[in-house]
């Protein structure tokens, strides 16, 4: 069973805290500030024995450039705290908008979350 807020919900598998992206549009300020305190406080306080985070999207359709920017202070934290950081299952135009930005080539990015567990344990 996971932790759920209202914008995310968080699983625990081995050293990893799954966290599910519940909103569909990431497009809002409002929506993303509350998107990104979820995913800040998740990290900050992540128990003891998980170093791991992945960030499923598998349910969001579109992302503004402001939830972008989340993502890249949210790694910063994560880097910060030696948290390991992957994001999956992100939709094809999404991805797109990673590979123009060249954020693919910041963030470790799995197809799906299977993929992203699997590269946690290696």
């Amino acid at each position: 069973m996971g932790l759920s807020n209202a914008r995310t919900m968080t699983r625990y598998i081995g050293s990893a805290a799954v966290i599910d992206c519940l909103d569909v549009k990431l497009n809002e300020e409002l929506t993303i500030q509350a998107w990104g305190e979820e995913l800040n406080s998740i990290v900050a306080n992540l128990p003891k024995d998980k170093d791991r985070v992945v960030v499923n999207f598998q349910s969001v359709k579109f992302m503004s450039s402001s939830a972008l920017r989340v993502l890249i202070t949210l790694n910063a934290k994560a880097k910060a705290q030696k948290v390991a950081l992957f994001l999956c299952s992100i939709c094809p135009n999404i991805m797109e908008v990673f590979k123009i930005t060249k954020l693919d080539s910041i963030f470790k990015i799995r197809s799906t979350e299977l993929e992203a567990v699997s590269s946690l344990l290696k």
